[in-house]
């Protein structure tokens, strides 16, 4: 290579001599022959694989051979009119090819690369369905084609993990997948909530009075009452023996039986029953009985039917509920700052196509309410502001959340549905006040004791069916305000109507405009 350059500047210097020093510099600038790599009518571009080599035949002998980067590749020159080049190491060198009289005979670019001839081959056979072709650059696999499914695509990019022979080889996707790549995810939550509430409640109370006691004293009978006209004692002699002050005796019993799963009564029929025995105008004793009872069925239906679209690989999120408010901190002055947490009716899902008939789906539902159940109730606090002043803050009530919630990964066809979730809960709640040494007595046992039960039993249902969709024309969908007419005032007074049409007017039913069974609410 140096000595090319060497013999180069000789013949330049030459050529300066043979001529007059004004026109020197533009002659020798014209007779200067630049060779660029890749631009002469003798170039040619050759491609080597990794340790592989390629067989160059010459038409006429050749006296010099320069390889720019001999890292890249060497050459070994069998006769003068064959050279063989081999791949060393990946990159891109060239090599000029000159005769005898230094005229080029051949410019090569070379390009040493991974050899993935066999690379192909091998996707041919293990994925025939595969339209691609692999190519490298900068040690870096380039696959570009189409594939029927993700799984197509997948399995390419695992057998050239395999072929590269590194852990996490560089590889540039260019594939695409002729599957429909937007899913439509039509979800159903169904939610039965049963709950039985019994009360019984027996409470007893009793009196009983020994006797009006008294001791006997001396009463006089007549005695001198002031201003009434007569002076002295009349009669002061006489007297009798007659009750002092009297003292009683009196025991009581009562029975309060509480309701402590519920927390109180809940209402239902309340009786009493009581006697009183008087002695002479005195209560002597008195006994009662109120009764409470309750028995109560309470059924809550929950449905949300949330549809929700994405494409292959993203993700998509649904929420159909509210958001509450949750205290995280406070300053000096008593101001508090709130984060608001959501809850309601909750899905979220990441589809990826892998064939027109298979798609795996990686989705969450949830069900959340507000509750009373684990809520938080804060305390009155004493702070004081920037000033020294006392402020005080109420305090708070933070309510609990019950959380149903489903996590899942699961493969479905187009149109196939499945169970996501069927969660099936059962409680009981029970108390029994008795009261203690009677409670084993066959009859007034029963009569001094209360009932509290509560069984509450849920059943949730998840059913997920995902569709392969395209877009269609505006026209073709429909909302809940198409045909929606007010009533007129006349309308509305006399025949009680809110709306005076709903839906699609006049046009008959027919299979092509019939939705069910999705509809509209109409009053």
């Amino acid at each position: 290579m140096y000595v090319s350059r060497y013999l180069l500047s000789g013949a330049l210097l030459a050529a300066s001599l043979s001529v007059p020093a004004g026109t020197a510099v533009a002659q020798n600038l014209m007779q200067v022959s630049i060779t660029e790599p890749g631009q002469t009518n003798v170039s040619q571009t050759v491609k080597l694989g990794l340790d592989k080599s390629t067989v160059i035949e010459l038409e006429r002998p050749a006296a010099d051979v320069v390889i720019t980067n001999p890292d890249i590749a060497d050459a070994v020159v069998q006769t003068s009119r064959r050279i063989i080049f081999r791949g060393v190491k990946t990159g891109q060198t060239n090599a000029y090819i000159f005769d005898r009289s230094g005229t080029p005979i051949l410019n090569l670019e070379i390009i040493v690369d991974v050899d993935v001839a066999s690379l192909e081959q091998m996707i041919r056979r293990y994925v025939p369905d595969a339209r691609v072709s692999v190519e490298t650059a900068g040690g870096s696999f380039i696959v570009q084609g189409e594939v029927d499914s993700m799984v197509q695509s997948e399995q390419v990019l695992r057998l050239i993990t395999a072929f590269s022979g590194v852990e996490e080889p560089r590889i540039v996707n260019m594939m695409t997948i002729a599957a429909k790549d937007q899913v439509m995810l039509e979800v159903r939550i169904v939610e039965m909530q049963r709950s039985v509430v019994k009360q019984l409640g027996i409470n007893l109370s009793g009196t009983t009075n020994f006797g009006d006691l008294a001791n006997q004293v001396e009463r006089t009978l007549f005695t001198d009452l002031l201003g009434d006209g007569i002076d002295g004692a009349v009669n002061s002699g006489t007297t009798e023996l007659g009750a002092g002050l009297p003292f009683t005796s009196r025991f009581g019993i009562n029975s309060s039986n509480g309701y402590n799963v519920a927390g109180s009564s809940l209402g239902g029929t309340s009786a009493s029953f009581g006697y009183n025995n008087y002695v002479g105008g005195d209560l002597q004793s008195s006994a009662g009985l109120a009764i409470d009872a309750l028995e109560r069925t309470g059924i809550v239906r929950t449905l949300a039917e949330p549809n929700i679209m994405a494409t292959s690989g993203e993700t998509g999120n649904f929420r159909a509920g509210g958001e509450f408010p949750v205290p995280v901190g406070q300053d000096n002055n008593g101001r508090v700052t709130v984060e608001f947490k959501p809850f309601g009716v909750g899905l979220a899902f990441t589809p990826v196509v892998l064939s027109e008939g298979r798609i795996s789906l990686q989705i969450s539902t949830e069900v959340s309410e507000l509750s009373v159940q684990g809520a938080l109730q804060g305390q009155s606090t004493i702070g004081v502001d920037a000033n020294g002043n006392p402020v005080s803050s109420p305090g708070l009530t933070i309510p609990g959340l019950i959380v149903r919630r489903a996590e899942s990964t699961v493969e479905l066809p187009s149109g196939g549905s499945t169970m996501l979730a069927g969660l099936i809960q059962s409680r009981t709640r029970q108390t029994l006040d008795q009261l203690p040494g009677v409670k084993n007595m066959p009859i007034f046992g029963a009569l001094s004791q209360s009932r509290d039960f509560i069984n509450e039993e849920t059943e949730l249902v998840v059913i997920i069916t995902p569709y392969l969709v395209d877009p269609t024309q505006k026209d073709q969908l429909r909302t809940p305000a198409d045909g929606y007419v007010s009533a007129s005032d006349a309308q509305t007074i006399f025949f009680g109507k809110l709306n005076a049409v709903y839906g699609g007017g006049n046009a008959d039913l027919t299979p092509d405009n019939y939705r069910a069974p999705v509809g509209f609410m109409a009053e």
